[in-house]
């Protein structure tokens, strides 16, 4: 699915999960984690794309075998850097600490991203990655830079590329 750089679009790319994910009888309720995780994941690629001044358009794959879904979003935003990638992976021991990390991210100021024709204000809350990560089984990124993919960033990168991984059997 190809997705302009436009917070419209996550509605349809939302929908068009939920289609494919019903198709294959996935439950109710993971139907409902993954639409949470893809939504945070293509709001994060679009604001990515917007922050890096690029209006390319976000390439959006998943595949469904069994009982796992499988979702790569390419992006042309500057990545992720290595010290939040580490952050993400380490739980908040509790809701104090969690509370903590929004206090900071609200201390930002609001983004304007398109909706449209129009631009609104996104309050980046800073806990998309955390939410991805607690609702699927794994989280992958890549770089990449003219045409090559790698696992770490060059000094010169075109974008991410995202790989989230959810099983329905790891829940049963």
């Amino acid at each position: 699915m190809f997705v302009p750089p436009d917070m419209e679009s996550v509605k349809r790319f939302r929908d068009e999960i939920k289609k494919s994910l019903e198709e294959h009888t996935f439950p109710g309720e993971d139907i409902q984690q993954i639409e949470l995780a893809c939504d945070e994941a293509l709001t994060n690629s679009i604001t990515a794309n917007i922050n890096n001044d690029s209006r390319e358009t976000i390439i959006c794959r998943w595949r469904i075998s069994d009982e796992k879904f499988t979702l790569f979003i390419m992006d042309y935003g500057r990545g992720v850097p290595s010290e939040q990638m580490k952050s993400i992976q380490e739980k908040p021991k509790n809701i104090q600490s969690i509370m903590e990390r929004l206090k900071e991210a609200q201390k930002k100021n609001p983004k304007e991203l398109p909706y449209g024709t129009n631009k609104k204000k996104h309050k980046n809350m800073g806990q998309g990655l955390n939410i991805i990560r607690n609702i699927m089984d794994t989280v992958k990124v890549f770089y990449h830079c003219n045409g090559n993919v790698s696992e770490m960033p060059e000094e010169k990168i075109n974008g991410s590329i995202m790989e989230f991984e959810f099983s329905c059997k790891k829940r049963t």
